[in-house]
């Protein structure tokens, strides 16, 4: 799992020599996002069909077959000669990568106890999330090495033993109850992704027009809606839609959302606040977020441990109101914040939304049936990409619109005589307005807490005798 999460973000600081290495023209330089967005779409429309084909035909195989696909994806990728073959096999190895984890979450919660079932979706979320965020380091460290071709022909000896070890260290593969392939339900589930991340990505330097936007978002509201009524009328749904009739079920996936939404603008705000409001390099803005990228996983950790001694909603409430203080302590840092400012805002950010891991995760996976396991934890993995995906969205919307509409109104104000000071104050505005809209994204989530299973996960007993029906 920590392999195929890593190629989600390890091209982020290779970029640069593959744009070399296969000689991108300048004029094209815009294209270059889809090796990043390409692979994140294949990533996260691939998790909820594999994850049904997963609780169809046995967690273990279509895991293997996963792993099989990362690997040719991988070589593909690092023999590929120009962007259109590069993106496409950024595209195979994004099925891969992308059903390995939903898969991973279902073959843990088989393995072990419901009682110790969090601290394992606990430790499993923190690989995913010390993977995707280490990708870029990772990448940095390898390139100087083995080129950036050789950073995917690496793939390959570190997925092979696990694809030949797991079949037989988890032993006979058993058969699932599931029959018939909801195939129109994950065409219009694929469609419906593809649109919606279509409208709320665009090249910057090059955007389309509003009305076209505006025009494949409400095609993906269409087609959503036209999945609900097929997937409400057929007994095998590739979505599980009468679960989100569990309270604690839909607290949960809605929660992932928000919080996914809420890490993104931490994410992306504070490399940008070291550059341009403190005066620091891009290295140094880059070490600054390690401080969140460090408690993250460590979070994900003592979210699984919290769940057994004081239960899931006191969990996840007492890592969203540490999130929450983090992201207060962001708007109140002074112009030049200390290394303890960082630590106390960052830390808590990212050690209390690593925290809501183990409580959602494990409240999803004991909302439903074995044989939906997989499905349920790719959708929830879609719906927290899905709102990293809108946040980012609305940071370069709503961020960016708000700086140019004041930006505008101080240059009718001063002209050519324009105040640098003021300017920076419009740019820590922009961002205090962003950190207040992940801070009201996680409020959300607060109130949603209450909703979780209640409990302590230790307390939960386990029945060999009926484990295969719960």
């Amino acid at each position: 799992m920590f392999v195929g999460t890593l190629d989600q973000t390890v091209v982020v600081t290779i970029l640069p020599k593959i744009i070399d290495g296969i000689e991108l023209p300048v004029s094209k330089f815009g294209q270059a996002t889809w090796i990043v967005n390409g692979y994140l779409l294949g990533y996260t429309i691939a998790m909820p069909v594999v994850g049904r084909l997963g609780d169809m035909y046995g967690h273990v195989r279509i895991y293997v077959v996963c792993l099989a696909v990362l690997m040719i994806g991988s070589g593909a990728v690092a023999v590929a000669p120009n962007l259109e073959l590069l993106v496409a096999a950024r595209a195979v190895q994004a099925i891969g990568g992308g059903g390995v984890l939903p898969l991973a979450m279902a073959i843990a919660a088989e393995a072990v106890p419901r009682g110790r079932r969090a601290l394992m979706l606990g430790g499993l979320a923190a690989t995913n999330n010390a993977s995707s965020l280490l990708g870029p380091l990772w990448g940095a460290a390898l390139v100087g090495v083995a080129g950036w071709r050789g950073v995917f022909w690496l793939n390959i000896p570190l997925i092979l033993p696990i694809a030949i070890a797991l079949p037989l260290l988890v032993g006979r593969v058993r058969t699932m109850e599931l029959e018939g392939t909801d195939w129109r339900g994950s065409l219009l589930l694929v469609a419906a992704l593809a649109a919606a991340t279509l409208a709320l990505t665009d090249d910057g330097a090059n955007p389309r027009p509003l009305a076209v936007s505006i025009a494949i978002g409400c095609l993906a509201a269409l087609l959503l809606a036209w999945l609900i009524r097929v997937e409400l009328r057929i007994d095998r749904p590739t979505i599980p839609l009468d679960s989100f009739r569990d309270l604690h079920f839909a607290a949960a996936m809605v929660m992932y959302f928000l919080i996914g939404g809420a890490l993104i603008v931490a994410l992306v705000d504070v490399p940008l606040m070291a550059n341009l409001l403190f005066q620091s390099t891009a290295l140094e803005g880059g070490l600054d977020l390690m401080r969140l990228l460090l408690l993250l996983p460590l979070g994900g950790v003592a979210g699984g441990l919290a769940c057994n001694r004081i239960g899931r909603r006191p969990a996840a409430a007492a890592g969203i109101i540490m999130a929450i203080m983090g992201f207060m302590l962001m708007r109140a840092w002074p112009a030049s914040p200390t290394s303890l400012d960082l630590w106390l805002a960052l830390g808590s950010i990212g050690f209390g939304l690593g925290l809501c891991d183990a409580p959602i995760v494990s409240t999803v996976v004991d909302a439903v049936r074995r044989p939906e396991r997989a499905t349920a934890s790719a959708l929830l993995l879609v719906l927290w990409t899905s709102g990293m995906i809108a946040g980012l969205a609305l940071l370069g919307t709503q961020g960016l619109g708000s700086f140019s509409t004041r930006a505008a109104r101080l240059f009718r104000e001063q002209g050519t005589s324009l105040d640098l000071g003021a300017v920076q104050q419009i740019i820590r505005q922009t961002f205090n307005a962003t950190i207040l809209g992940a801070i009201v994204a996680l409020l959300l989530a607060l109130a949603l807490a209450r909703l979780l299973e209640g409990g302590r996960s230790r307390s939960l007993r386990w029945n060999p005798l009926v484990a295969g029906e719960e």
